[in-house]
């Protein structure tokens, strides 16, 4: 395995500084919403309270904070130590995404000055799932800020701190399985507690579980989408072995995935909404087509072993989960007559400047500490046209 190094190189590229002005768009219009309130920038009102803000900026963002979970089982509790490399990367992507998360918790609230009356004991309700799903992610965002702390020690010199640093990793690793598991489902009770305002479609009582499921296909899927891009960008060699592998591990998770979502349709006799819901039905049709046809790839050894086809299939299954979201939250849900709801231009550029400060934060990070494996550049084949890689050499890069 090869050490994790800091990249290195230019710093304000112009990716960097085009991302650096979507955040800072997003900022201005931030600083609107903070002094004149949600309606000044957003298009939710009282038949949709929640819009693309809860939606994209926190249930969808937080699944694709789980790159560093699914990656934790994998290689803690399975034992599949082959993926190690892959690991620090997923980690600080999971670490930004779950702080912008949280971050747009906060936005969202309405009386955002009061933000701190969820923490007085007096306050708390146990039996609110909001609660519970409030005091897992900002636990767990602090776990994941925690695992990143390696490649700081490494980039400081403070190896007398990973001493002691090593000594809690069973308690911070135990932590970094449980809490995901909790709140990823958690997200999904928000849907039930709204009974029979979501179409039955998405209204189940296993909607829980199926936000869990799908947050662990998306958790898979957002590190090969990762590594995808990050080989492109900092021209790194993509660790195709390691990829084909997770995928590989996926597919029964989709298979599982795809059949109880079905099975629960089938059990509740709620088919038929497809076709007496056409527009709903359309949605829940995309929907499942984005999880379907990456199992033509998962299964394939072959198509397996292009990085194109895997980049593809990691594409349609983050497409898939955030469909899901997007239908079981906004399509799917009915809402008092006249209600109706598009989200703003400034809502819009608010999720992209969010997403933006993930990217650039991951930038920065990368280059500046020793995060990625040593660089070794992406060559080109004649005979590898698709793989990126020399012939005969290892598709494993670290």
């Amino acid at each position: 395995m090869r050490p994790n190094a800091p990249l290195g190189g230019k710093l304000l590229t112009r990716p960097f500084l085009f991302l650096s002005l979507l955040v800072l768009i997003a900022a201005g219009l931030l600083a609107v919403r903070f002094m004149y309130g949600l309606q000044a920038v957003t298009n939710i009102n009282n038949g949709y309270p929640w819009g693309l803000w809860v939606v994209l900026d926190i249930h969808f963002t937080a699944a694709i904070g789980c790159g560093g979970y699914v990656l934790a089982v994998v290689l803690y509790v399975m034992n599949k130590g082959k993926f190690h490399a892959l690991m620090r990367p997923a980690l600080v992507m999971s670490a930004f995404a779950y702080t912008l998360a949280n971050l747009a918790a906060f936005v969202d609230i309405g009386r955002w000055w009061n933000f701190y009356q969820i923490m007085l004991p007096w306050n708390i309700n146990v039996n609110s799932v909001m609660f519970e799903v409030a005091i897992c992610m900002a636990l767990y965002t602090a776990i994941l800020w925690i695992e990143v702390a390696p490649g700081v020690f490494e980039r400081w010199g403070l190896t007398k701190y990973r001493a002691a640093y090593d000594k809690f990793l069973f308690l911070i690793i135990s932590l970094g399985i449980v809490l995901p598991t909790m709140h990823q489902s958690g997200l999904g009770g928000l849907i039930v507690a709204a009974g029979d305002k979501v179409s039955p479609l998405w209204g189940t009582p296993w909607i829980s579980f199926l936000f869990l499921m799908s947050a662990i296909i998306i958790g898979f899927s957002i590190v090969v989408f990762e590594g995808s891009l990050s080989s492109l960008g900092f021209q790194k060699r993509v660790h195709l072995a390691q990829y084909a592998a997770l995928f590989a591990m996926l597919r029964w998770i989709l298979v599982f995935y795809l059949v109880v979502r079905f099975a629960d349709l089938i059990y509740r006799d709620a088919l038929g909404a497809i076709t007496s819901e056409p527009f709903r039905g359309l949605a829940f049709a995309g929907e499942n087509l984005a999880f379907i046809i990456p199992l033509v790839v998962l299964w394939s050894n072959k198509l397996r072993s292009r990085k194109r086809y895997l980049f593809l299939a990691a594409t349609c299954l983050l497409l898939g989960g955030a469909a899901l979201r997007f239908n079981a939250l906004i399509v799917g849900f009915n809402p008092p007559a006249g209600y109706v709801y598009f989200p703003s231009v400034p809502e819009m550029l608010v999720s992209i400047g969010l997403l933006a400060v993930e990217v650039v934060g991951f930038m920065y990070i990368v280059r500046r500490f020793p995060i990625l494996p040593e660089r070794r550049p992406v060559a080109s084949s004649p005979n590898h046209p698709g793989s990126g890689l020399p012939a005969g050499s290892s598709p494993v890069a670290g």
